[in-house]
């Protein structure tokens, strides 16, 4: 019989296998990682990668999911102290995009992986998919609250105009900085006041009050 420790020592050496092939994804890249290599990062011999994954593919796709339960769990973090009808104002939408901007430097590594492997046709059909699963959250949580949502025009929005350029801004800021002698907090609070007027625009065609 599996004892409570046992469960968790098995959740942490999981935990710490996904975190080292995270690292080295976003290092070296999806396909320049090797099996052996994530064992050796994990401090775990390489049989045990293949206890908890069927394979290199099997981890990507869990640590996919594992972002999106976090994306999810900050969106409502951010929002929890409000009524929603206040996170669609501007100082609510200010608020999530300060969260946003910290979560996604927390998960920056994750985010390059993404980027990098978002052109395979067979890592974007699970990635867009992965992504709806977040914007339908939001959008669940709208209509909760009695909100007429347009469900398509929400998420061609949020998709096309705030998720990949946030992510795009995410992983070339600094470098851009650098380049056009610019500040990094400049940089941030700039692209955040644009988010939120291009998410109000957003909001104004695709939600309202029933």
């Amino acid at each position: 019989m599996t004892t409570m420790a046992q469960r968790q020592d098995s959740a942490l050496t999981k935990a710490n296998i996904m975190d080292a092939a995270e690292e080295l994804f976003a290092d070296k890249s999806f396909d320049g990682t090797g099996i052996m290599e994530i064992a050796q990062k994990a401090g775990v011999p390489k049989s045990l990668i293949y206890y908890y994954f069927k394979s290199k593919d099997e981890i990507l796709t869990e640590l996919i999911n594992r972002l999106v339960k976090e994306v999810i769990e900050m969106k409502y973090k951010a929002v929890e102290d409000h009524h929603p009808e206040d996170t669609i104002t501007r100082e609510g939408l200010l608020k999530m995009f300060h969260a946003g901007y910290q979560f996604y430097s927390e998960r920056i590594k994750m985010f390059k992986i993404i980027y990098q492997e978002s052109l395979k046709k067979e890592f974007i059909e699970d990635f867009l998919i992965n992504t709806q699963m977040s914007q339908q959250e939001s959008i669940d949580y709208l209509k909760n609250a009695g909100m007429e949502v347009h469900e398509k025009d929400l998420k061609f929005g949020h998709f096309f105009l705030v998720a990949l350029p946030f992510m795009s801004f995410m992983l070339h800021r600094e470098k851009w900085c650098e380049l056009n002698d610019f500040d990094p907090d400049d940089a941030r609070e700039k692209f955040i006041d644009l988010m939120v007027d291009i998410t109000t625009l957003i909001i104004s065609r695709s939600v309202s009050a029933k």
